[in-house]
């Protein structure tokens, strides 16, 4: 799966690294869609900042989505906007959220919200601690964001792998009977 960026300092980086099975797409989306093994997945969550200009970025991915102005097979799991402050939302910027999120919603993805997140503002992305689900269960948070993901990434990263799991089960599904994919 892949966390695509709408925009430059969306908090991709940051995510990647904590998701040990996500990818890093930075801005652009995955070009080479497919199933097999030197193909990159058709899954992905759109990430963008809680500001207006974050937002108005995940409207316009969305569209472009809806437009199929996007390469062909993806599909957008989810929308994630990330809290760019401790503060609340602009009532206007609030509003466009909610606008956003239903474009999303009527598409068939998922949003989540990240709020803000402190300790990660002292880290580079290769300093945080990593979530693997192949553990098998979520960390015990012990306060070191080098040695834990904070609990908000790890209950956001079970959701997404959630999410992802059954939109790849889909796609494969999809694919073992002929069907187009839906965009």
């Amino acid at each position: 799966m892949w966390l695509v960026g709408v925009h430059g300092g969306a908090g991709v980086s940051s995510l990647a690294a904590s998701l040990s099975w996500a990818g890093d797409a930075g801005q652009r989306w995955p070009a080479r869609i497919g199933l097999t093994a030197d193909m990159d997945s058709p899954l992905v969550v759109l990430v963008g900042r809680s500001h207006l200009r974050g937002v108005n970025a995940l409207h316009r991915a969305l569209l472009a989505h809806q437009a199929r102005a996007t390469p062909v097979g993806s599909q957008v799991v989810g929308v994630l906007t990330v809290a760019d402050s401790a503060r609340p939302l602009p009532i206007p910027v609030a509003q466009r959220r909610e606008e956003m999120e239903g474009l999303a919603v009527a598409l068939g993805a998922r949003t989540w919200r990240l709020g803000w997140l402190e300790q990660w503002r002292a880290l580079e992305p290769y300093e945080m601690a990593e979530w693997d689900p192949s553990a098998g269960v979520s960390p015990v948070a012990d306060g070191d964001p080098t040695r834990t993901p904070p609990q908000p990434v790890r209950l956001l990263a079970e959701q997404i792998l959630t999410a992802a799991r059954t939109a790849g089960a889909r796609i494969t599904e999809r694919a073992q009977h002929g069907a187009e994919p839906s965009p």
